[in-house]
């Protein structure tokens, strides 16, 4: 299946990679060529209640070997139900993933603060936290309770957002160490830094060495529409690019188009409520993004209108022209959800992202033909 977007010289081949994935949201890819996948879980309401937890979250590794996906390992995780969101059904889990040679980094969603207020003493011991992942094993370490931890600064600062405090960490993003950094010697050579992007608190932290989490931006928003950032990818120039999801004024106010990428440099000395600044605009619920290493930016649109069909698009901004947005894949790219580019320079997209049908989700492959 093949779809073209912008100049008509160039068209893209969609091929499927993945499938029979139950909610799948992040991916990633190391430094070996394996792929790495956030599984949010499979949906298991439970009568009464608006939250349900299951062991049904994963992260799985991937091996390729001729072009076919090989699994290697798959680790469990907490995966809560949730109706919160006018009684839809959602499924949240393992949301991110990164990786950074060797190093992977995963984040679950929500805040068990949060979700202990609504429905008090449901065990959900892994929501809200960033694990590192032994790229070998898959065995998981705890890293930090991000969750708690924004919901609670979300709650110190609730004149910023009527619904505050809220937490939900979405995306997570590992980088190593820039000269430009300019903390080396702290650091150490081969150092990284952490980065999370919180759906719920609206803010852009860095998860510091100690799982504390230092809030750098928080994006904003306007009396109608909750931003819901939701993804944050490095820049060529090393700053920190953030989209957003903005689903209730692209869907049910404003109609598609009111999405934005933020430019957050991680060194700012501005104050978190202006450090966020406008890079791109016009696009529709991003959901996933990531810089290819010609230095374009792709997001995921996950619901896109497409009145043919399931709704999701995938678009491309080239670095120098942030105005300039090429769609791809509209009507071949259902509800997609994280965004990577594998080592043989194609991107790679979860689709079926928040389907909560068994075993919906995949992941395909986005080749340029053209």
């Amino acid at each position: 299946m093949a779809s073209a977007g912008g100049s008509p010289a160039t068209s893209w081949k969609i091929t499927p990679v993945l499938s029979g994935l139950n909610g799948p949201r992040g991916l990633a890819f190391d430094g070996h060529g394996n792929l790495y996948v956030a599984e949010a879980g499979m949906f298991f309401p439970i009568s009464g209640q608006q939250f349900g937890v299951s062991q049904t979250g994963k992260v799985d590794k991937f091996s390729f070997d001729d072009g076919t996906a090989t699994l290697r390992w798959s680790t469990a995780f907490n995966s809560l139900y949730d109706t919160f969101l006018g009684g839809g059904p959602e499924v949240l889990g393992p949301a991110g993933i990164s990786a950074a040679g060797n190093r992977v980094l995963a984040i679950v969603s929500q805040s068990r603060d949060g979700v202990h207020k609504v429905t008090p003493g449901l065990a959900v011991p892994q929501i809200g936290h960033l694990f590192s992942l032994n790229h070998a094993t898959g065995k998981a370490t705890d890293v930090s309770d991000v969750g708690d931890q924004e919901y609670a600064w979300a709650g110190e600062h609730k004149d910023l957002w009527k619904e505050f405090p809220d937490s939900n960490p979405t995306g997570v993003l590992v980088v190593k160490v820039r000269p430009r950094d300019g903390d080396e010697g702290r650091r150490g050579p081969g150092a990284t830094r952490t980065f999370v992007v919180d759906a719920g608190a609206n803010t852009l932290s860095e998860v510091m060495p100690d799982g504390t989490n230092r809030v750098i931006a928080f994006i904003p928003n306007d009396p109608v529409r909750d931003s819901t950032p939701t993804c944050v990818t490095q820049g060529p120039d090393g700053a920190l690019y953030v989209g957003t999801l903005d689903l209730v004024a692209n869907l049910f106010v404003f109609g598609p188009g009111q999405s934005h990428v933020y430019r957050i440099d991680p060194n700012t000395h501005e104050s978190f409520l202006t450090a966020a600044h406008v890079w791109a605009s016009g696009l529709t619920t991003v959901y996933g993004c990531a810089f290819d290493r010609s230095g374009n930016f792709w997001a995921t649109e996950m619901f896109q209108p497409n009145p043919a069909g399931p709704p999701g698009d995938l678009v491309r901004i080239p670095f120098s022209d942030p105005s300039s947005v090429e769609h791809i894949g509209l009507g071949s790219m259902p509800t997609p959800g994280g965004i990577a580019q594998g080592p043989d320079g194609s991107m790679y997209v979860a689709v079926g992202a928040p389907d909560t049908a068994p075993a919906s989700g995949g992941v395909v492959k986005v080749t340029r033909t053209g």
